[in-house]
């Protein structure tokens, strides 16, 4: 009897559903008087025997006793403690954004501070995906700063929305449950859908605008490594060039110190010939002629004072000083005596002396960088095939040229791209020897004086024709030997000025590659300091990428609860007689349980974000907006530095806030949902019903007074 009777007054609990026949929306309180009238007409009425104590709550006890039942974390829905459970570790993850917003501040500053340089050395297949100035590092910079601006910016502005949209959600879902339960066509189809458009609209938009703001963020996070992959692409080029400008310098030393030691050469042996031309007008100090007249033998010098030498026979033997003798001429015959071969392939000397040289020292290099290209000598062996075929084959030079091309036939055929680093260099002993050979060729073509003793019979000549006949040998020697020098110092000038002209193309080259050095050394600065800042930045917004993408993912978690019940209901509007079915009707208490509380935690988090943005990030936003508007022509460096200072110096501060606020907004958001389950308790207990189906078939036949069928 006393289960029949708490049938009928789960009966009469759900027969105020039905009492909505009337065009106006049935409320809560209308349906929470109807319940309570019918239930004190049923205990007014009821004779039975209170059935036997038991610990078990009756239908009449858990309604008189629903406000007063508490709930704890365990009393959630297991769907949403789960929900919950992610949310953590938010406030460290959101915590950076004002260090962020700083680094982008550093990259306004290098933008208007830095010299620029492009940034397309390696471009990807397809071209760069995110980097829409590829030719400016400074451009590229302001770009990165420009779209993480935007992304904060459209952070708040979506969550903003997204908080707004959700406050409406619970009305919504109880319009939605009141018109399902009045199984009355009118509100089904006119309202209901209504309603539940409203619903999938509000979660459709929360969980696109949320992915919108993960998606603003990737697509920064995108141009920060592609701009890092590009800037760090061209830091090693810049690196490797550098290195090779480097390389280059020394070859350019090194040539110009092997012309240097030319030209001190070339120098000695003009200083040398000189001074030659200048001692040849000094006579020979002997120049002896000789005749025997009966038993004396006259030797005369004629170098000397003839008178000096005959110690008074000129006098006693006449016809031998003035007469015609038989003499017998003695003198020194005086020559300048030089290389000709190797004067005519100086140059050519020279320059297998530089390009062995640079060789070398382009392997000791190969051999030594980080490079893992193959060394390549071609070039080298190329230069000197060129020099040995035009060089003047003549004796001094013969061994030189058949060593010569038998080395550049030998490298032409070496492998070089199959070396390794530890490898011996190709053709080192043969250039070896061929600087030994130029060395020795160089030393036996020096230029030198040589006298030699020579003599000449003459018959029947007077002394004085002798003496005729030595200065006119004499003068035509000096002669000979004059042209001689001249024409070897002429060579050698010509020499010189050529060397000269070399050496000064290469101290050019030497200053111009200083120049490049140091352009190059600047960039690489540059680039390692925006590598560093960039890294910083790429930190930074991985965590906020970790942070929106949490949210995003909470939010769309959140919002298929909200679907799911905008599902359960359009699939019992079908057919209203799913009402009676006990699965069906749990289906749907769950639904519109989970969907209370999920629309709480997106209005929750949504509203967190936005209050934490107001507080720590939107007016640092506004500071960058600042630095990017400010013209450095007009105002100076000087506010833009101001700017990045204010930035840099809060970015702490607004980091511990962060985690501060959303640490304590945790905590009070869990209490918060808690008591938003109560509350849900509270409204929607009307709809539960503890009995059987059957006790939930009523019908009205007058206002107020549910009858059994």
């Amino acid at each position: 009897m006393a289960a029949a009777c708490r049938r009928n007054v789960f009966v009469l609990v759900l027969a105020s559903i039905v009492i909505s026949s009337s065009t106006a929306s049935p409320s809560l309180l209308d349906l929470k008087r109807e319940r309570d009238l019918a239930k004190a007409l049923l205990l007014a009425n009821s004779t039975t025997t209170p059935s036997p104590p038991s610990n078990e709550l009756t239908c009449e006890e858990k309604f008189k006793n629903a406000e007063k039942f508490s709930f704890d974390e365990t009393s959630l829905n297991t769907d949403m403690r789960r929900l919950m459970e992610s949310y953590h570790n938010w406030g460290e993850l959101l915590a950076p954004a004002p260090v962020a917003i700083s680094t982008l501040g550093q990259l306004i500053i290098m933008s208007t501070q830095r010299l620029d340089f492009p940034i397309n050395i390696n471009v990807p297949t397809g071209g760069f995906k995110h980097i829409k100035y590829p030719t400016s590092f400074r451009t590229t910079s302001l770009q990165i700063s420009h779209q993480g601006y935007l992304a904060f910016l459209r952070a708040h502005t979506n969550m903003d929305k997204i908080r707004m949209y959700s406050s409406n959600t619970p009305t919504h879902i109880k319009d939605a449950t009141r018109y399902l339960m009045t199984r009355e066509e009118f509100y089904m189809f006119n309202l209901l859908p209504l309603s539940l458009r409203r619903i999938q609209e509000t979660a459709d938009l929360s969980k696109q605008l949320s992915q919108e703001v993960a998606d603003e963020f990737s697509r920064v996070i995108g141009l920060i490594r592609e701009t890092i992959a590009a800037v760090s692409e061209t830091t090693n080029y810049k690196r490797d060039e550098l290195e090779q400008i480097q390389d280059e310098a020394n070859l350019s030393q090194f040539s110009r110190n092997i012309l240097q030691s030319e030209i001190k050469m070339l120098d000695d042996k003009d200083k040398m010939l000189s001074n030659m031309l200048n001692s040849f007008g000094a006579r020979q100090k002997n120049i002896f002629i000789r005749t025997i007249y009966g038993s004396e033998n006259f030797v005369i010098n004629l170098n000397k004072d003839r008178l000096s030498q005959t110690e008074g026979r000129h006098q006693r033997h006449k016809n031998v000083f003035y007469g015609k003798n038989n003499w017998h001429y003695t003198f020194y015959d005086r020559q300048v005596k030089s290389d000709r071969c190797a004067d005519q392939n100086t140059q050519h000397l020279s320059n297998v002396l530089v390009t062995v040289g640079q060789y070398r020292l382009k392997y000791e290099s190969w051999q030594n960088s980080r490079a893992t290209r193959p060394f390549n000598g071609l070039e080298d062996v190329s230069k000197l095939q060129q020099i040995f075929i035009t060089m003047v084959r003549c004796d001094s030079v013969v061994e030189l040229m058949d060593k010569g091309g038998r080395l550049v036939n030998m490298l032409q055929s070496a492998k070089f791209e199959l070396l390794q680093k530890n490898s011996m260099r190709p053709g080192a002993e043969e250039m070896d020897d061929l600087i030994r050979i130029i060395h020795h060729v160089r030393v036996s073509a020096k230029v030198q004086e040589k006298s030699v003793v020579n003599s000449t019979n003459f018959r029947g000549e007077s002394l004085v024709d002798m003496w005729e006949f030595s200065f006119k040998h004499q003068l035509q020697m000096l002669q000979s030997m004059i042209n001689t020098t001249t024409d070897i110092l002429n060579v050698n000038h010509r020499q010189m000025e050529l060397q000269r002209k070399k050496n000064e193309e290469i101290i050019g080259r030497i200053k111009q590659l200083d120049l490049t050095k140091i352009s190059h050394k600047e960039a690489i600065e540059a680039l390692n300091d925006g590598l560093e800042v960039l890294r910083l930045l790429q930190r930074d917004w991985l965590k906020l990428i970790e942070f929106y993408e949490k949210m995003s993912r909470f939010i769309s978690k959140a919002t298929e609860e909200i679907v799911a019940l905008v599902e359960v209901v359009r699939v019992m509007s079908k057919d209203v007689s799913n009402l009676d079915d006990d699965e069906m009707f749990g289906n749907l208490l769950e639904a519109v349980e989970k969907s209370n509380q999920a629309a709480f935690l997106i209005h929750g988090v949504s509203e967190m974000y936005v209050n934490v943005s107001q507080n720590f990030i939107m007016d640092r936003v506004a500071n960058l907006d600042n630095m990017m508007n400010i013209n450095v022509n007009n105002v100076g460096l000087s506010k833009v530095l101001e700017e990045q200072r204010l930035l840099k110096e809060s970015a702490q501060t607004a980091y511990d806030g962060i985690i501060q606020y959303i640490k304590d907004e945790e905590v009070t958001l869990k209490n918060k949902l808690l008591e938003r389950r109560n509350q849900i308790m509270d409204e929607y207990q009307w709809m539960m019903d503890c009995a059987e189906s059957v006790d939930r078939e009523f019908s009205i036949t007058n206002r107020g007074d549910p009858v059994n069928q």
